[in-house]
Parts: structure tokens; sequence; C-alpha cells
């Protein structure tokens, strides 16, 4: 019974320390940073991996190993015994820290690395098309409200 407890104050101060460091902006900023700078070369839908890609894989592998160990240094935490507890306790499957998993996953394989990069640059692709296609609205309002208004001013001056 103790033992059960014990491993479950374990489990919650891992959570605890995991949410806080995955939500810092000591580890968001820098692996978003990369992912938007680098996510529009991944411009091949199809199944090809251009060497290029590998290259990309590999520094976001080193970021990744960086800014863990580096926040893992702090808690005083060495990375074999992080992953060792992340998987014992089951974490890893763990919904609240899917972001984070995701983010190492993609680090270790490629693959998952080259499918989350190819969804970020057509969410990208998207919003910017969204984003086209309401200044594009707003200036073909504009532009009716200009018209309307010009030919108001024509017809006062007709009247006139």
């Amino acid at each position: 019974m103790a033992e059960e407890e014990a491993a479950a104050v374990d489990h919650t101060w891992l959570v605890d320390m995991v949410l806080g460091f995955m939500h810092s902006e000591n580890w968001n900023e820098p692996l978003q940073g990369f992912i938007v700078e680098h996510c529009t070369k991944f411009d091949n839908f199809q199944d090809e991996n251009k060497h290029e890609y590998v290259e990309i894989h590999i520094e976001f592998k080193n970021l990744v190993d960086s800014l863990l160990t580096a926040h893992l240094l702090e808690v005083d935490i060495d990375p074999e015994e992080f992953e060792r507890k992340i998987q014992e306790s089951g974490l890893n499957e763990d919904p609240r820290l899917q972001q984070i998993v995701g983010q190492m996953m993609a680090a270790e394989d490629f693959m998952v690395f080259k499918n989350m990069m190819i969804d970020r640059h057509q969410a990208l692709q998207s919003e910017a098309e969204s984003n086209f296609h309401d200044v594009g609205a707003s200036q073909a309002e504009a532009e009716a409200l200009d018209y309307a208004e010009a030919e108001r001013i024509a017809a006062e001056a007709d009247d006139a």
C-alpha cells in the first residue's frame, strides 16, 4: 500500500514537471520557431524523402535533446532516468502530455517528424489562403462602398 502511494506521488510529481516545462516559453518558443521556419521546406506531400528533410530532422532532434537535457538538469534528473520513468509510469499515453510526447517521438522517428512538418506546412498554407480570401472579400466590400459613395456624390452633383 505504501509503495503504491509512493509511486502515485512520484507519478504526480513527474506529470507536474513535464507539464511545467512543456508549457514554458523556453520549451515552446524554440520548437515552434524551428517548425514554422522549416516546415515550408516540406513541400513534397508525396512519399519522396529529400536529403534536406533528413538534415532538418537531425537539427530538430538535436534541438529537442538539448532543450530536454537543459530542463532535466534544472531538476537534477538524468535523461535516461527520465525516459525510464516516463515509460514505467505510462505517461507516454497520458493525453495531457501528447504534445511533448509527439515532439519527442518526432525527434526520434523521421516519418513522425516528416508528417508533423507536412501537417504544419499544410496548416500554414490553409491559414494563408483563408487570410487571402478574407482580405479579398474585405477589399471587394471596400470597393463596393467606394463605388456606392461615388454614385451618391454623382447623383447629388446631378441634382445640384
